[in-house]
């Protein structure tokens, strides 16, 4: 068996671990605040009625009576509203997410640790506040020798760490990310449905070879799963999420279909078919939101006006949550007229602060103007608007002076009829349409030796609604003199750059940068219809 080229440029595709930070939130402490010295004298002395430890095992064991999984402490223990927490959370899933045989169980930690990329042995804490991850993770991998596709699992046991940040989720996102997980597990413990035709053909996923710097005609190469930038939407996410999540790798999409399925009420009208593959291969039938033979624009548009009509604004924010998940101009501009027309009626100030919070679901960039017109009539206070979490996530603030900066995602390149092609993923994107900007891409093409310098450059204006993933033609694109060596080692760099008409200057997110060399005969796009070899771990007594 050959092994892969020692200059790759190494990356793990570690799809097999759910990355669910919130986006723009930093880490709460599972502490609490500290107080000072001055305060803690004051504070009574807190007795524990009864036998804490006991009480523990105690709810450990009806969890696994109930479910068949075993509660883990790892550095951090198990504390008994938690514990009741997730009882209450499992006891939303059907039947065939219990007693899942190879599943480990449930371990709880106070943060993700990664392996440290130098030895592999250390491992480093993870800054980014996710609250779960589903392992174990794995790598893919073609060998030459096999002529096969091989899914590779690192060897350790199927399960789940819940970490600090997860406790402090309200009862709807803790559940969501908890059916999310076990999305995964359902996934990894029933032979990969993921890398099965029927879920790549339905979500439009296609394989791309990853060619190493120094790679020989029959060397072993990595390869990866790339989303279709053609299609307007994968699954939809939850709050937590960012919008190209489920772009990122068939993984993360049947994941978020597990917790669609069980969370969204509009799911089985905007994603029809993976309702139906969720369905019966998922949930063995059941089904927990009743159906409509209607559209989806005229369902959701009748319920939005009805709940306006009876100025049900709580049910009004649940529908716009829910559109906000299948971004839509045709349906979001009827909506903002409907704003409008509350507007212009003079509504009560509670009303119009839940207009402000409402309109900030939607991303039609006239749902802004609400928002803007509400505010200079002094109809609302920002401070009680951004109570609402999805208003602080698409604020001004919170876009100039992050989202912006974002590098892109995924920057993947490939040869196609013999063009240069680059894809990528930009979570700010949609943000940046709802307020107004206008996204270009640029990229430049360096050469690294004898120094490194451009050779070539490049844009491409995002035009429309945008989906969160681009292609750029390199050669299309390209202004002035454009140069792609073969053979050579070459650094593309790619970067958004946004305008507005009332700003003078641009916003300029980071550069991503990949390293590459072309290799003129290297296939870089797998075929439609390919098999894949899952290589389970040696400790897994008996495979799926």
């Amino acid at each position: 068996m050959k092994k892969l080229s020692v200059l790759w440029f190494f990356a793990l595709v570690t799809v097999g671990i759910s990355f669910l930070g919130t986006v723009g939130s930093g880490r709460a402490s599972h502490m609490g605040a500290h107080e000072g010295p001055g305060k803690k004298k004051d504070r009574p002395l807190y007795i524990y009625e009864g036998n804490y430890r006991d009480e523990i095992n105690s709810l450990k064991d009806q969890f696994k009576q109930a479910y068949g999984y075993e509660l883990m402490d790892l550095d951090t223990g198990w504390r008994p509203e938690e514990i009741r927490k997730l009882h209450q959370t499992f006891a939303q899933l059907p039947e065939n997410f219990y007693r899942i045989g190879k599943l480990k169980g449930f371990y709880r930690a106070s943060e993700l640790t990664l392996p440290n990329s130098g030895s592999g042995a250390e491992e480093l804490p993870d800054p980014s506040g996710i609250p779960a991850a589903t392992f174990p993770r794995f790598m893919t991998v073609y060998r030459q020798t096999h002529q096969q596709y091989q899914v590779a699992l690192t060897d350790e046991p199927l399960r789940i760490e819940f970490y600090n940040s997860m406790f402090y989720k309200g009862e709807d996102d803790f559940a969501n990310i908890v059916h999310h997980e076990m999305g995964h597990i359902f996934d990894l413990s029933h032979g990969f449905l993921t890398f099965q035709d029927d879920w790549l053909n339905l979500a439009g996923f296609r394989i791309l070879h990853l060619p190493a710097l120094d790679g020989k005609p029959d060397s072993d190469f990595l390869f990866t799963l790339v989303n279709d930038p053609g299609i307007a939407h994968y699954s939809p996410v939850s709050q937590q999420h960012l919008p190209t999540y489920s772009r990122e790798n068939p993984q993360e999409d049947f994941a978020n279909s597990v917790a669609a399925y069980r969370h969204y009420p509009y799911f089985q009208y905007t994603h029809p078919r993976r309702y139906r593959f969720i369905r019966e291969k998922v949930f063995q039938g059941k089904e927990y939101f009743p159906a409509d033979t209607r559209e989806y624009a005229v369902i959701i548009l009748e319920r939005f006006q009805k709940s306006l009509k009876e100025n049900n604004w709580e049910e009004v924010i649940r529908v716009v949550r829910e559109q906000s998940r299948f971004a839509n101009n045709t349906i979001e501009a009827k909506m903002v007229e409907e704003f409008q027309k509350v507007m212009a009626r003079g509504a009560s100030p509670d009303s119009d602060e839940q207009l402000a919070k409402a309109s900030c679901y939607l991303v039609h960039p006239r749902a802004l103007e609400i928002r803007q017109e509400l505010l200079a009539a002094r109809r609302i206070q920002l401070g009680k608007v951004f109570r609402e979490q999805r208003c602080q996530i698409i604020s001004k603030k919170m876009f100039e002076g992050d989202q912006a900066r974002w590098p892109l995602m995924q920057v993947r390149f490939y040869r196609e009829n013999g063009q240069a092609i680059v894809q990528f993923l930009d979570p700010a994107a949609l943000t940046a349409y709802a307020r107004g900007y206008e996204t270009r891409y640029q990229w430049k093409l360096n050469v690294t030796t004898p120094r490194l310098r451009v050779i070539s450059a490049g844009e491409a204006l995002e035009a429309g609604e945008p989906k969160g993933a681009f292609t750029l033609d390199l050669k299309k694109t390209a202004k002035g003199r454009y140069k792609f060596p073969v053979n050579r080692e070459v650094v593309l760099e790619v970067r958004a750059v946004r305008s507005h008409a009332h700003q003078s200057q641009p916003l300029e997110s980071e550069w991503a940068r990949l390293r590459l060399v072309v290799q003129p005969e290297f296939e870089y796009l797998g075929p439609k219809g390919a098999s894949f070899h899952i290589l389970y771990p040696p400790s897994w007594a008996v495979q799926p």
